[in-house]
């Protein structure tokens, strides 16, 4: 059965909608809620915090447990990848409503109040053939935390198989350039 996230078990729904009475330009909204008592995770749902520019994504699930129920909140920032695709990029996991509440405000305070320079977190693949990804961050800040998640990711996960790095989106243009030209001028040298 699916509900619009006002299922009982959600109330922390509500404390994210107060985003919406307060003075400012964000809006919280319920995307989807499911809810299946007959699945492992018996509800989860998906929210959003935007101005209409940015994107903060809320996704919760609630787990059975025998005496009790755990419930997980996670805070991620929506970047754009390489294809320039919207792509969820976690940007923190906490086990509590206020301090997911306390992230996705301060990940909006840190947008609201930003005059930096737009940032890039790329992630290098260790397949032997070269294969990046990079994932666009309007500030220094969110994507420094990113990539402090990813590597973190990476400590507890052995699939993982990547390098990351952050660089201003200029500089990093500037690099597929400059490797572009060198490139170019490569690949002429063998054809002659």
């Amino acid at each position: 059965m699916a509900t619009d996230g006002a299922d009982p078990r959600a109330p922390h729904w509500f404390d994210f909608a107060k985003v919406n009475d307060l003075p400012n330009e964000w809006r919280f909204d319920v995307l989807n809620w499911d809810d299946d008592p007959d699945e492992d995770v018996v509800d989860r749902g998906e929210a959003e915090i935007t101005d209409g520019e940015h994107r903060i994504v809320i996704v919760t699930w609630l787990v059975e447990r025998d005496r009790t129920h755990d419930r997980y909140y996670s805070v991620a920032y929506e970047t754009i990848n390489q294809d320039g695709e919207p792509e969820p990029l976690a940007f923190y996991l906490g086990s509590t409503s206020s301090i997911a509440r306390n992230n996705a405000g301060h990940a909006r305070d840190c947008l609201e109040a930003d005059d930096g320079e737009p940032h890039v977190l790329v992630r290098h693949h260790d397949h032997g053939d070269g294969e990046r990804e990079t994932f666009e961050f309007p500030n220094e800040y969110l994507a420094e935390e990113a990539a402090d998640l990813q590597v973190r990711l990476k400590l507890d996960h052995d699939d993982r198989d990547y390098l990351v790095n952050v660089f201003p989106k200029d500089e990093w243009e500037q690099r597929i350039e400059t490797e572009r030209e060198l490139g170019a001028a490569s690949g002429g040298g063998r054809d002659v």
